[in-house]
């Protein structure tokens, strides 16, 4: 995945497209996983959308997270919808998103390693 593909983006905008990921994504995969899902349940969804980033489908990817919104019974964010207005901040932060999603993923590795 290429963190550097949306050069016309100001590092402002990009700061907060990171933020308002982060945040998000968070609250997504915490009301998706509350159940005590294996991490594996997540690395399916994960994998999905970063085939999805991966091979240049941004737009799919984006509308696989408003999907998972709906799936998770959530309402989707207003400061997300917005980004579909502009294709670089759309591949911008559907590609922060999967980062977030990793990270989270590896956390909850951690987590099953210190409980075991």
């Amino acid at each position: 995945m290429e963190r550097e593909q949306s050069a016309g983006i100001s590092n402002y905008v990009k700061n907060t497209i990171n933020i308002i990921s982060g945040e998000y994504v968070t609250v997504l995969v915490g009301e998706l996983f509350s159940n005590g899902q294996s991490v594996s349940d997540m690395e399916d969804i994960y994998f999905a959308l970063a085939a999805l980033v991966d091979t240049g489908k941004a737009a799919e990817a984006f509308h696989m997270i408003r999907g998972i919104y709906a799936i998770a019974g959530m309402e989707y964010p207003v400061s997300i919808a917005a980004m579909e207005q502009s294709k670089d901040i759309m591949e911008f932060f559907v590609t922060e998103a999967v980062y977030d999603f990793f990270d989270i993923i590896d956390e909850c590795r951690l987590d099953e390693k210190i409980a075991e």
